[in-house]
């Protein structure tokens, strides 16, 4: 990696300590120099993340990532004459060239520093939409997309408030399969449905940890901080599930280092979030999380290594917060998230709740039942009924199809277990 692109890491790193000056976003002269001031303060851990892409992917995300900013700004802070949903469309659609008249002014209260960066950003509009204007054909057809799909997405919520599980997917999740289209580029594979259907818990995951940073007790019908913790890191499950499986799949087909460094140090940072939430360590201390990443960039083995040390601070995580894990215990659970086969050409994350259910199930007694059962195996059990159940939340309400299938996959993943001659996964055998 180039000299001047270490420095501007070291400077990202050093910059996430710093408050925020909103000051200096207003002094911006120019577009190029308003992406420059205002990506740290907008993006944070993503920023960094944003510089260790290559000079094009860089570019483009930039200009995304500020976008979509602007787009929560006119979600959330809005409070002009016009419904706050046409609003949020409005923004889109001017900027992606769709429309030439900007949207009206935000008029909002301020409340929080990041509330403070989206505004700016909504009042320097025009200069967001020159940075997506420029890009060549392909990267702006591709964020006029995701604009448009996340604008709608916003304004749908605005109107009729949805799950904040189906928020993420449709949101976060949507940019997440954005973001997999630039890393992995001219990639088939990487588009088809299963993968998007992973990259969607990936958004659902980081929803929720938008949810826990902004202590949103209301939203989760909660009184406490220490309640919310517990029902986010409780939601957090299934959608771990298919964030690891993913990140498994991503490994191999991601082919710059600094994309997978990009995709590493998200990953690191975000699992260092939720165990600082419960309490639990980080699996990287915070001085070694870009080396942790662009160490785990370098080969296939070493991407499964971090993959490894994630699956078990996660597991730590929710354990700790059921409290079933106990001070000195010497081994981890390694039970929770099982390793995802990367080169399985069917993985859906139907198959992959029922798998890790069942996972569950098999640690159990075979015998005869004789008194209670110890604390930690009710917690298996307790674990793999959450990821059962959680799995109903995902799907759209009435899709009895999708409802038939997972109950199929359940009954044929049991059968299988209490008659060994019966197939594991009758679909995939097929």
């Amino acid at each position: 990696m180039k000299p001047a692109r270490l420095l501007i890491l070291a400077r990202g790193v050093r910059d996430l300590r710093r408050a925020v000056d909103p000051a200096a976003l207003v002094r911006a002269g120019s577009p190029d120099e308003l992406a420059e001031s205002a990506l740290i303060p907008a993006a944070r851990n993503l920023a960094v993340a944003i510089n260790l892409l290559p000079e094009m992917q860089r570019a483009e995300s930039t200009a995304t990532v500020l976008a979509c900013r602007v787009l929560d700004a006119y979600e959330d802070l809005y409070s002009g004459s016009a419904g706050s949903a046409t609003t949020v469309l409005w923004a889109a659609r001017y900027l992606v060239g769709d429309d030439p008249v900007p949207p009206p002014p935000l008029r909002a209260r301020i409340l929080r520093e990041s509330d403070a960066v989206d505004s700016i950003l909504a009042e320097r509009i025009t200069d967001v939409r020159a940075l997506v204007a420029r890009l060549p054909a392909a990267g702006h057809t591709r964020v006029r997309e995701l604009l448009i799909d996340v604008a709608t997405a916003m304004a749908e919520n605005l109107d009729v408030p949805m799950s904040r599980v189906t928020y993420g997917e449709r949101v976060l999740g949507r940019v997440v399969v954005y973001a997999c289209a630039v890393i992995c580029e001219n990639d088939q594979d990487v588009g088809n449905e299963d993968v998007a259907e992973l990259a969607h818990c990936v958004g659902a995951a980081a929803q929720l940890a938008n949810d826990l940073r902004d202590q949103e007790l209301e939203l989760y019908r909660v009184g406490t901080s220490a309640e919310l913790t517990h029902e986010i890191v409780l939601r957090l499950l299934t959608p771990a599930l298919g964030a690891f499986a993913l990140l498994s799949h991503l490994g191999r087909r991601i082919r710059g280092k600094g994309a997978r460094a990009a995709v590493a140090y998200m990953s690191i940072t975000t699992t260092a979030f939720f165990c600082g939430a419960v309490g639990v360590r980080s699996p990287y201390s915070r001085r070694l999380r870009l080396v942790g990443a662009m160490v785990a960039a370098t080969g296939t083995d070493r991407w499964e290594a971090m993959l490894d040390r994630l699956r078990d601070s996660v597991d730590s995580t929710v354990e700790f917060l059921l409290d079933s894990w106990t001070p000195g215990r010497q081994e981890s659970p390694h039970n929770l998230f099982p390793r995802i086969d990367a080169h399985s050409q069917g993985t859906s994350m139907g198959a992959i709740v029922v798998d890790s259910a069942m996972a569950l199930v098999d640690g159990l007694p075979t015998g005869a039942l004789r008194g209670e059962l110890p604390d930690d195996q009710v917690r298996r059990m307790m674990i793999a009924d959450h990821l059962a159940f959680g799995s109903l939340e995902r799907m759209h309400p009435g899709d009895s199809n999708a409802m038939h299938l997972l109950g199929t996959r359940f009954q044929t993943a049991a059968m299988s277990r209490t008659a060994p001659h019966l197939p594991f996964d009758s679909e995939r055998q097929s």
